[in-house]
Formats: structure tokens, C-alpha cells, sequence
């Protein structure tokens, strides 16, 4: 259950940013349409969402497979990528607190 919550929220959080960052029309005008930060902060997106589903499919090898990780990497997908998909996120790591326990 963990696996697949966690699964479904850093794809969701990616494919948004992904979607954010290709719906820029002109590229020789980043700043006026679409603005430098706002890319910055879906390619943080992007890369928590690349390191959640790692941690996911790999537990242990790069990064250690724990529910406090969860819950940081889900509040980091809430803030720079998906509200719905960090939500999963942080409801997987809620049930890993409570195997856990």
C-alpha cells in the first residue's frame, strides 16, 4: 500500500511539472511568459519527483526506504510541484508510521 501511494503521487508530481515546463511557447522569452523562477521551481519539482520514485523502486540502495523520508520528500513535492500528489506522498508515509508502530 505504501509502495503504490507513493508511486502514484511522485508520477502525478511529475508528469505536472513536466507539464508546466512544455507549456512554455517561446523560449526566447522565458522571463516575460513563463519566468526563470517558476521553471527553477518545477525543476526542483521534477528532481524530488525523480528522487521519490528512486527511494520508491530502489528502497535502500541510494536512499534509505523510511516513512520520514516519505513525509519530507511529500512536503517538498506539496511546495514545489502537485498539492494532490505530495498528499499521497505524506498518506504512504502515514501508513508506513503506523506499520511502524
Amino acid at each position: 500500500m505504501i509502495k503504490i501511494l507513493t508511486i502514484i503521487g511522485s508520477f502525478s508530481g511529475l508528469m505536472y511539472c513536466l507539464y508546466q515546463v512544455s507549456n512554455i511557447t517561446q523560449i526566447n522569452s522565458w522571463y516575460e511568459i513563463f519566468g526563470f523562477d517558476r521553471f527553477m521551481i518545477n525543476l526542483i519539482g521534477i528532481i524530488c519527483a525523480s528522487l521519490t520514485l528512486l527511494v520508491t523502486f530502489k528502497p535502500n540502495d541510494p536512499l534509505p526506504w523510511h516513512w520520514l523520508l516519505l513525509l519530507a520528500f511529500g512536503v517538498l513535492i506539496i511546495i514545489f510541484s502537485w498539492l494532490i500528489g505530495g498528499l499521497f506522498i505524506i498518506a504512504g508515509a502515514a501508513v508506513g508510521l503506523f506499520d511502524a508502530i
